[in-house]
């Protein structure tokens, strides 16, 4: 009786562990199909790759460490993805990059791009569709500006780690905000406006430790391009680079930090920016400070010339590229 009591309860665990699976593997199933059904949808409604040619203009204003603040322009002139223009015109910089297939022709009025300048604000919504090759990891409910959103955590575990989080109105399914750094970095989308079958939003704010850093307005934007035989040439005395939508930027595999002396860092702190350009096989072969700082930069860059890096991926191509780095401020 006790022995048969026994076998009854051991096959009832059984099944009941086998369901247990069962339910967590379709919840997971579930889960992961409403993130990924949410973020299709988001890009239906947003992705202005498939909307055919426009011309697009914005004011920026960036909070900038070397200037305090940066305002100006940003105007893209669309074609294809193989075939458009970014024209950033800011206080103290001026850029003009054309993208022609896999290469961007490029120029600028410093020898590098200001930390507060390599965030593309105004096409913050390109990198959505960029999301679809990570993992859904949960769903769920988060408030953004009094809004219920349904949000969805996305990671990728390799030796390129990516966590974000996307946030959705739950009625017009338009994304609200891109969450990163555990809440820290939020980008949030508002205001939008219907352009042709695709809907743009009138204002995009970079905010981070709940501060905002930048913010892009959209002024105008109009289907079709004027001058098309002009606007995609080459600016003169362009460098190129290799470039595509789902670039991967070059990790670190070995570097030793520099050994600036106590006596170089000015007692308040000294803060060491600067962009390196990498070659295909992780090779450091350029480096130019952001900030001159004459002593400590000959160490830093001497250091940074013996780094080695996995050079940028463009589609599974090792390719050269820029890169910026920040070593932190250096106190006495």
């Amino acid at each position: 009786m006790i022995l048969h009591l026994w076998k009854s309860l051991l096959i009832l665990a059984v099944i009941l562990s086998v369901e247990g699976v069962h339910l967590s593997v379709v919840w997971a199933s579930d889960k992961e199909s409403e993130g990924v059904t949410l973020i299709n949808h988001a890009i239906q409604l947003t992705d202005l790759t498939q909307s055919g040619p426009y011309h697009m203009r914005s004011s920026l204003t960036v909070a900038d460490e070397a200037v305090g603040k940066r305002e100006g322009t940003d105007v893209v002139t669309f074609s294809s993805t193989e075939r458009w223009r970014r024209e950033l015109h800011m206080t103290g910089y001026d850029e003009v990059a054309v993208f022609l297939g896999h290469n961007m022709y490029r120029t600028r009025s410093l020898g590098f791009t200001p930390p507060s300048l390599r965030t593309d604000i105004a096409g913050s919504l390109r990198n959505l569709p960029e999301t679809l090759d990570l993992k859904v990891v949960r769903v769920f409910n988060h408030k953004i500006n009094d809004v219920e959103a349904r949000c969805v955590y996305l990671e990728q575990k390799n030796d390129q780690p990516v966590e974000v989080t996307w946030c959705f109105d739950p009625h017009t399914g338009l994304p609200l905000a891109q969450l990163s750094g555990n809440g820290r970095r939020r980008i949030e989308f508002s205001n939008y406006k219907p352009f042709g079958n695709k809907f743009v939003p009138g204002a995009i704010e970079v905010i981070v430790d709940r501060k905002q850093r930048g913010k892009a307005v959209i002024e105008a934007i109009d289907s079709g391009i004027t001058d098309s035989a002009h606007v995609f040439e080459p600016p003169v005395g362009a460098i190129a680079r290799p470039w595509c939508d789902n670039m991967k930027i070059p990790r670190l595999i070995s570097a030793s930090r520099p050994e600036i002396p106590p006596a170089a860092r000015f007692g308040t702190g000294l803060e060491l920016n600067y962009e390196l350009t990498v070659d295909a096989q992780g090779n450091v072969t350029s480096v130019i400070p952001m900030a001159a700082s004459p002593y400590a930069d000959r160490i830093a860059i001497e250091t940074m010339r013996d780094w080695q890096l996995k050079p940028a991926m463009c589609d599974h191509t090792p390719v050269p590229t820029d890169m910026s780095i920040s070593l932190g401020v250096l106190r006495h």
